[in-house]
Protein backbone atom coordinates (compact mmCIF):
# COMPACT_ATOMS: atom_id res chain seq x y z
CA UNK A 1 0.00 0.00 0.00
CA UNK A 2 1.22 3.52 -0.77
CA UNK A 3 2.12 6.00 1.92
CA UNK A 4 -0.78 8.15 3.08
CA UNK A 5 -0.16 11.89 3.17
CA UNK A 6 -1.13 14.12 6.08
CA UNK A 7 -4.04 15.40 3.97
CA UNK A 8 -5.07 11.80 3.36
CA UNK A 9 -5.22 11.21 7.09
CA UNK A 10 -7.19 14.44 7.56
CA UNK A 11 -9.74 13.13 5.03
CA UNK A 12 -9.84 9.73 6.75
CA UNK A 13 -10.49 11.58 10.04
CA UNK A 14 -13.44 13.40 8.49
CA UNK A 15 -14.81 10.26 6.85
CA UNK A 16 -14.58 8.46 10.18
CA UNK A 17 -17.53 10.62 11.25
CA UNK A 18 -19.59 9.48 8.27
CA UNK A 19 -19.86 9.38 4.48
CA UNK A 20 -19.25 12.66 2.64
CA UNK A 21 -18.86 14.10 -0.82
CA UNK A 22 -15.65 15.84 -1.81
CA UNK A 23 -17.48 19.16 -1.59
CA UNK A 24 -18.68 18.37 1.95
CA UNK A 25 -15.16 17.32 2.95
CA UNK A 26 -13.76 20.62 1.67
CA UNK A 27 -16.43 22.52 3.62
CA UNK A 28 -15.74 20.53 6.78
CA UNK A 29 -12.01 21.13 6.39
CA UNK A 30 -12.69 24.87 6.74
CA UNK A 31 -14.23 24.58 10.21
CA UNK A 32 -13.08 23.37 12.65
CA UNK A 33 -10.15 21.55 11.04
CA UNK A 34 -9.21 24.62 9.01
CA UNK A 35 -8.11 26.31 12.20
CA UNK A 36 -5.09 24.02 12.32
CA UNK A 37 -5.02 22.20 8.96
CA UNK A 38 -5.83 23.60 5.53
CA UNK A 39 -6.32 22.22 2.05
CA UNK A 40 -7.68 23.50 -1.23
CA UNK A 41 -10.34 21.84 -3.38
CA UNK A 42 -7.62 21.15 -5.96
CA UNK A 43 -5.77 19.05 -3.37
CA UNK A 44 -8.76 17.19 -1.95
CA UNK A 45 -10.07 15.45 -5.06
CA UNK A 46 -6.71 14.01 -6.17
CA UNK A 47 -6.09 12.84 -2.60
CA UNK A 48 -9.48 11.10 -2.52
CA UNK A 49 -8.53 9.36 -5.77
CA UNK A 50 -5.24 8.20 -4.20
CA UNK A 51 -7.06 6.95 -1.11
CA UNK A 52 -9.55 5.06 -3.31
CA UNK A 53 -6.73 3.56 -5.38
CA UNK A 54 -5.04 2.41 -2.15
CA UNK A 55 -8.29 0.78 -1.00
CA UNK A 56 -8.66 3.08 2.01
CA UNK A 57 -11.90 4.70 0.86
CA UNK A 58 -14.68 3.71 -1.44
CA UNK A 59 -17.35 5.79 -3.06
CA UNK A 60 -20.82 5.54 -4.49
CA UNK A 61 -21.50 7.61 -7.57
CA UNK A 62 -24.82 9.22 -8.34
CA UNK A 63 -26.09 12.00 -10.51
CA UNK A 64 -24.85 15.41 -9.51
CA UNK A 65 -26.20 18.89 -10.00
CA UNK A 66 -23.96 19.43 -13.04
CA UNK A 67 -22.41 17.24 -15.71
CA UNK A 68 -20.21 15.31 -13.24
CA UNK A 69 -21.21 12.47 -11.00
CA UNK A 70 -21.62 13.13 -7.30
CA UNK A 71 -19.37 10.77 -5.35
CA UNK A 72 -20.04 10.00 -1.71
CA UNK A 73 -16.91 8.64 0.00
CA UNK A 74 -16.71 6.22 2.91
CA UNK A 75 -13.75 4.76 4.80
CA UNK A 76 -13.13 1.08 4.11
CA UNK A 77 -12.09 -1.34 6.84
CA UNK A 78 -8.49 -0.87 5.64
CA UNK A 79 -8.97 2.90 5.85
CA UNK A 80 -10.27 2.67 9.41
CA UNK A 81 -7.33 0.40 10.32
CA UNK A 82 -4.82 2.81 8.73
CA UNK A 83 -6.41 5.73 10.57
CA UNK A 84 -6.41 3.87 13.91
CA UNK A 85 -2.72 3.02 13.47
CA UNK A 86 -1.78 6.57 12.44
CA UNK A 87 -3.63 8.07 15.41
CA UNK A 88 -1.41 6.28 17.94
CA UNK A 89 1.94 7.03 16.26
CA UNK A 90 3.88 10.12 17.35
CA UNK A 91 3.14 13.24 15.30
CA UNK A 92 5.76 14.48 12.86
CA UNK A 93 7.67 17.54 14.07
CA UNK A 94 5.96 20.78 13.17
CA UNK A 95 7.73 23.05 10.72
CA UNK A 96 8.28 26.28 12.65
CA UNK A 97 7.19 28.97 10.19
CA UNK A 98 5.76 32.13 11.67
CA UNK A 99 6.21 35.32 9.69
CA UNK A 100 5.35 37.56 12.62
CA UNK A 101 8.09 35.96 14.73
CA UNK A 102 10.53 36.37 11.86
CA UNK A 103 9.64 40.08 11.76
CA UNK A 104 10.05 40.25 15.53
CA UNK A 105 13.58 38.91 15.20
CA UNK A 106 14.48 42.02 13.19
CA UNK A 107 12.14 44.48 14.95
CA UNK A 108 14.99 46.88 15.74
CA UNK A 109 15.33 47.63 12.01
CA UNK A 110 11.79 49.07 11.76
CA UNK A 111 9.95 52.09 13.03
CA UNK A 112 8.69 51.11 16.49
CA UNK A 113 5.34 52.94 16.22
CA UNK A 114 4.53 51.18 12.93
CA UNK A 115 5.57 47.84 14.41
CA UNK A 116 3.39 48.51 17.47
CA UNK A 117 0.41 49.00 15.13
CA UNK A 118 1.29 45.71 13.41
CA UNK A 119 1.24 43.89 16.75
CA UNK A 120 -2.03 45.55 17.80
CA UNK A 121 -3.63 44.45 14.53
CA UNK A 122 -2.35 40.91 15.11
CA UNK A 123 -3.69 40.99 18.69
CA UNK A 124 -7.11 42.02 17.37
CA UNK A 125 -7.09 39.07 14.94
CA UNK A 126 -6.23 36.68 17.77
CA UNK A 127 -8.96 38.22 19.96
CA UNK A 128 -11.51 37.74 17.18
CA UNK A 129 -10.49 34.10 16.68
CA UNK A 130 -10.56 33.59 20.44
CA UNK A 131 -14.15 34.86 20.64
CA UNK A 132 -15.16 32.55 17.80
CA UNK A 133 -13.50 29.55 19.46
CA UNK A 134 -15.15 30.34 22.81
CA UNK A 135 -18.57 30.54 21.17
CA UNK A 136 -18.06 27.16 19.52
CA UNK A 137 -16.79 25.70 22.80
CA UNK A 138 -19.96 26.88 24.55
CA UNK A 139 -22.07 25.16 21.89
CA UNK A 140 -20.11 21.92 22.31
CA UNK A 141 -20.33 22.14 26.10
CA UNK A 142 -24.09 22.64 25.86
CA UNK A 143 -24.24 19.57 23.59
CA UNK A 144 -22.41 17.47 26.21
CA UNK A 145 -19.22 17.02 24.15
CA UNK A 146 -16.89 17.44 27.15
CA UNK A 147 -16.08 13.75 27.58
CA UNK A 148 -14.20 11.26 25.38
CA UNK A 149 -17.34 9.16 24.82
CA UNK A 150 -19.09 11.95 22.91
CA UNK A 151 -18.61 12.08 19.09
CA UNK A 152 -17.89 15.82 19.32
CA UNK A 153 -15.19 15.46 21.97
CA UNK A 154 -12.39 15.81 19.38
CA UNK A 155 -13.84 19.17 18.35
CA UNK A 156 -14.12 20.19 22.01
CA UNK A 157 -10.52 19.17 22.77
CA UNK A 158 -9.03 20.94 19.74
CA UNK A 159 -10.98 24.11 20.54
CA UNK A 160 -9.60 24.10 24.10
CA UNK A 161 -6.10 23.89 22.64
CA UNK A 162 -6.90 26.68 20.18
CA UNK A 163 -8.23 28.88 22.97
CA UNK A 164 -5.04 28.46 24.99
CA UNK A 165 -2.88 29.30 21.95
CA UNK A 166 -4.96 32.34 20.94
CA UNK A 167 -4.95 33.69 24.51
CA UNK A 168 -1.17 33.42 24.62
CA UNK A 169 -0.68 34.96 21.16
CA UNK A 170 -3.03 37.87 21.86
CA UNK A 171 -1.29 38.62 25.16
CA UNK A 172 2.17 38.42 23.55
CA UNK A 173 1.16 40.75 20.68
CA UNK A 174 -0.24 43.27 23.16
CA UNK A 175 2.98 43.03 25.20
CA UNK A 176 5.07 43.66 22.08
CA UNK A 177 2.91 46.68 21.13
CA UNK A 178 3.16 48.09 24.64
CA UNK A 179 6.91 47.52 24.86
CA UNK A 180 7.47 49.24 21.50
CA UNK A 181 5.22 52.14 22.51
CA UNK A 182 7.19 52.57 25.75
CA UNK A 183 10.50 52.60 23.86
CA UNK A 184 9.99 54.52 20.59
CA UNK A 185 12.73 54.43 18.00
Amino acid sequence: MSTVSALGYALLCLLDRGPSTGYDLARRLRRPIGYYWTARHTQIYPELARLAAAGLVTYQAGSGPGPRQKKTYTNTAAGRDALAEWLVTPAAPRAPKDELLLKTYAVAAADSSRMARLYLAAAAEHAQRLAEYRSQLTDLTDAGATGPGHPGFGNYATLRYGIAIEQQREAWCRWMASTLADHPS
